[in-house]
């Protein structure tokens, strides 16, 4: 009994030990929150672009249009909560700020709405002003604002189109009053459910039809130009102008790509260069990004203050780094007027603008809060970007540096040497730092978007920046002071040198074994919690930033228990792509085949990457070779279904018979869709709703998705709703 009752006692006391512990352990973790809470209450002001970019992301993904008054109505719930109740200020006003957002983008969407057209036109006349011209080594792309379209009503006319020309090259420029002959088409909708919406890009820019040309523009020389038209033309020939007088004075790859970062045309560069680029971790290089702007701009900045300082009496006297900061300013101005204003160039000419705004008032020149400054402008003026590629890379990136180079600010040896082998190894570290992070910040985005990653792209950019930085940029701004005397050629072509060595380390890099990883669609919300956990480790300062890191591994496990597409149909309906396992092979090792190898091929493309496969290492096989087939169609196993693509409805029944699901190349009777005990999906179905997705359970069980209902009922959605 002693012996029982000390054991008793002593089972007793380690639970009491525990309980201590655990309780220690727990006022330790709170005693930490609450630390953290208070040393990161002066940073909640870096989350409003976020709460801001999120209302606008909740209304751009939305099903069907709200009721105008729901955002107000939410705005001003939020705003008297806050101003009542004090403990949930901070949630209320971030609440305020998502329904601002939510407000901004409807407000947007009304703005910007114009026709869209309802459906294919035959050949037809369009008469209007070119808004815009790209020019490509073998077509034009035109952008019109539409005057009038033969067959069409004034209410039923799109107010902007977007055209193609493949032949001879024409006089008309921007600006001009133009009539052409040309077919046109609604804008594409995406080619997969959850794939990219051109149709919702291009509604934002007001275009409401695409096609191509069939006779080049006739111009009106006695069509009347206002005041803004003869400006925005002059600036848009400027562009055409700059861009034709580059790619003349240095020929190839090269003078394109200088092309592309001094204008903003990248049309002139090849698909060779632009996939070498891409695979190598080096296409932010062709975007008018924060690196291309801070280059330029501070290239001027440190040129004119080197300049006045020369001048004794001048630098002492009066505040050479504030005009040298004024001279940047406004050649940032020029630079984003001269680049065509992408998303990624009005981030760069804001946050510049806001640094050498700093330096006029004697204050910190680069901060989280310019990036968030930065980030709410642009989201005011087009919330739209916030669902755009460019915009969520170019942000990522900007905000880890910063935060990166904040963090290691804190930490810096203040008695570092300063010799210039140590200056030279802090720069070789810092690029490969700057890099890394840029990198890790942008792959969530690039694998969503694009569903590859560059996994060489670091001893690429170590490489490659440098070059960019002390060869192609200095030649460049060189060649632009140069030009309007005549004497740029030389210049143009050293600029173009330079990129030919970067050309040269892209192709290298791009071309080793696993210089790509290549991976499935990604679910939104994935994306989303990645996000919002890089957010919170970059935003924060205390030691709670850490738990944004468990956002990757968990979107990682998210999209990974996420299944993967097996067949695809055209929106057409006159195509499928199936995903098949190969033969006495392993589950990973899948194949891409298309029913007809001859159509869909911009789709085809899309497909294998939805599918997580390497479009340049995978080629794409027939259905014919993988199933039984024959002119009546094809019939195959795909997983643990039954798949028939039927092609003439003679052998519709015994399709039905035998399969599990049935895709029909035509329409098919209703009175037969009944009676079939299968699955049917036929091309009254693509025409109706879209490209669909069908994805087969492991018990043949199938998940169908079609575009329509991933896109829901929005204004531009409008053609395809009609």
């Amino acid at each position: 009994m002693v012996v029982a009752g000390g054991r008793l006692n002593n089972t007793i006391s380690a639970a009491s030990d525990l309980r201590v512990r655990a309780a220690a352990l727990s006022a330790g973790f709170r005693a930490m929150i609450a630390a953290d809470m208070a040393r990161d209450a002066g940073r909640t002001g870096l989350w409003a672009p976020v709460a801001f970019g999120a209302g606008a992301a909740a209304y751009l993904t939305m099903a069907r249009e709200p009721a105008f008054w729901l955002a107000p109505l939410l705005m001003a719930a939020a705003i008297a909560l806050a101003a009542r109740v004090e403990r949930w200020r901070p949630a209320a006003m971030a609440a305020a700020l998502a329904a601002a957002g939510f407000a901004s983008a409807d407000l947007r969407t009304a703005m910007v709405g114009a026709p869209i057209l309802a459906g294919d036109t035959g050949f037809v006349t369009v008469a209007g002003r070119i808004a815009s011209v790209d020019e490509a080594a073998k077509q034009r792309r035109l952008v019109i604002d539409v005057h009038s379209v033969s067959s069409l009503a004034p209410e039923a006319t799109p107010a902007r189109v977007r055209l193609s020309w493949r032949g001879k090259a024409f006089n008309a420029r921007p600006g001009d009053v133009v009539s052409v002959r040309a077919k046109l088409s609604p804008p594409p909708p995406p080619v997969a459910p959850g794939g990219f919406d051109f149709a919702r890009q291009l509604y934002f820019q007001r275009i409401g039809a695409v096609g191509f040309m069939v006779t080049p523009p006739w111009v009106d020389e006695n069509a009347p130009h206002s005041t803004r038209h003869r400006i925005a033309a002059a600036v848009e020939g400027a562009r055409v102008a700059l861009a034709r007088r580059i790619m003349a004075k240095a020929p190839g790859d090269g003078g394109a790509i200088v092309a592309a970062v001094i204008t903003g045309k990248r049309e002139g560069v090849s698909q060779k260069a632009e996939a070498a680029l891409r695979d190598s971790g080096l296409a932010h290089l062709l975007a008018i990004s924060g690196l291309h702007m801070g280059l330029a701009t501070g290239l001027i900045f440190f040129t004119v203050r080197g300049a006045l300082a020369l001048n004794e009496a001048l630098a002492l006297r009066y505040p050479i780094k504030k005009w040298a900061a004024l001279a940047a300013l406004f050649s940032g101005a020029g630079y984003l007027v001269l680049s065509g204003g992408a998303w990624s160039a009005q981030r760069a000419f804001i946050m510049s603008s806001i640094m050498f705004a700093a330096i006029l008032n004697d204050r910190r020149a680069l901060s989280l809060r310019n990036v968030a400054i930065a980030a709410l402008v642009i989201l005011a003026m087009r919330p739209e970007a916030v669902l755009h590629p460019g915009f969520q890379m170019s942000f990522a990136a900007v905000t880890a540096l910063i935060a990166a180079y904040e963090w290691a600010s804190r930490r810096a040896d203040p008695n570092r040497s300063f010799t210039t082998l140590a200056r030279a190894r802090r720069y070789v570290v810092g690029v490969a730092a700057t890099d890394t992070i840029a990198a890790l910040a942008t792959a969530p985005y690039s694998l969503f978007h694009f569903n590859r990653a560059a996994n060489f792209g670091l001893p690429a950019n170590v490489i490659s920046i440098p070059v960019m930085g002390f060869w192609v940029m200095p030649a460049a701004i060189i060649a632009l002071a140069l030009t309007p005397l005549g004497l740029d050629g030389p210049a143009w072509r050293a600029a173009a040198a330079g990129v030919e060595a970067i050309l040269t380390v892209a192709t290298w890099t791009s071309s080793l074994p696993g210089a790509v990883s290549v991976v499935a669609h990604w679910p939104g919300a994935a994306l989303a919690l990645v996000t919002l956990g890089g957010l919170w480790l970059c935003l924060m300062a205390g030691r709670w930033r850490i738990a944004g890191i468990a956002a990757l591994p968990a979107a990682v496990v998210m999209s990974a228990y996420t299944p993967r597409t097996d067949i695809f149909i055209a929106d057409g309906g006159d195509n499928v792509g199936v995903v098949m396992a190969r033969a006495n092979s392993s589950e990973s090792a899948r194949e891409f085949v298309l029913y007809d190898r001859r159509r869909s091929r911009f789709a085809a493309t899309a497909w294998k990457e939805f599918a997580g496969m390497d479009t340049r290492r995978a080629p794409t096989g027939r259905l014919a070779d993988v199933a039984r087939c024959d002119d009546g169609g094809c019939a195959a196993i795909v997983k643990t279904a039954r798949v028939a693509v039927s092609n003439a409805p003679q052998g519709f029944d015994d399709d039905c018979a035998r399969a599990d699901l049935v895709i029909a190349l035509y329409p098919v009777d209703p009175d037969a869709r009944r009676a079939c005990p299968a699955t049917v999906l036929d091309r009254r179905a693509a025409w109706r709703e879209g490209a669909h997705a069908i994805t087969i359970g492991r018990d043949g069980k199938l998940a169908i998705r079609s575009v329509a209902a991933a896109r829901g009922q929005r204004p531009w959605t409008a053609a395809r709703a009609g």
